[in-house]
Formats: structure tokens, C-alpha cells, sequence
């Protein structure tokens, strides 16, 4: 009934199916870091820099401002600019 245990190949199979499932669960979602976010870390310039991105419609522009100021993550950024006017 549990041949198949006996092979290595599908053995190594099913712990990597296992380990990038339970790492994807973990990843998904903004941080709690980018939920938090403070606001007020956000150098003057910057701010203006991002204002002025995200009215041209550069939010590229916008997220890299934002990553280069603070220091966040490439996600957790993202995350605070798709916040940024609500």
C-alpha cells in the first residue's frame, strides 16, 4: 500500500512540494511591517518625489523613491504606495 515510499525520487518530490507550499503560505500578503508602516519616516523630499511620481503615473518611480528612503522591501513598498491616497 506504501510502495511508493520506497522511492527516494518521489520522496524528495513530496518534501519539496510540501516545504513550497508551506513557504508560499507564508509569503503571501503584505507584511505586518508594511501594515504598520509609519508614515512619518518618510523624508520630506521623498514624499514630494513620490507625490509627483504617482500624479505622472509612475509608480515604478514612486516604489524605488520610497525603497531608497526608508529601506523597505520591494513588497512591502509596493504595498504602502498601493496605500498611498486611500
Amino acid at each position: 500500500m506504501l510502495e511508493w515510499l520506497e522511492s527516494p525520487v518521489l520522496i524528495g518530490a513530496f518534501i519539496v512540494f510540501v516545504l513550497g507550499y508551506w513557504l508560499g503560505s507564508t509569503a503571501r500578503g503584505a507584511s505586518k511591517e508594511a501594515k504598520e508602516f509609519d508614515m512619518s519616516k518618510i523624508s520630506p523630499a521623498a514624499r514630494a518625489d513620490i507625490e509627483n511620481s504617482l500624479q505622472k503615473g509612475a509608480k515604478i518611480d514612486a516604489i524605488r523613491t520610497l525603497r531608497t528612503d526608508t529601506g523597505l522591501g520591494l513588497k512591502d513598498a509596493k504595498s504602502v504606495i498601493d496605500r498611498w491616497g486611500q
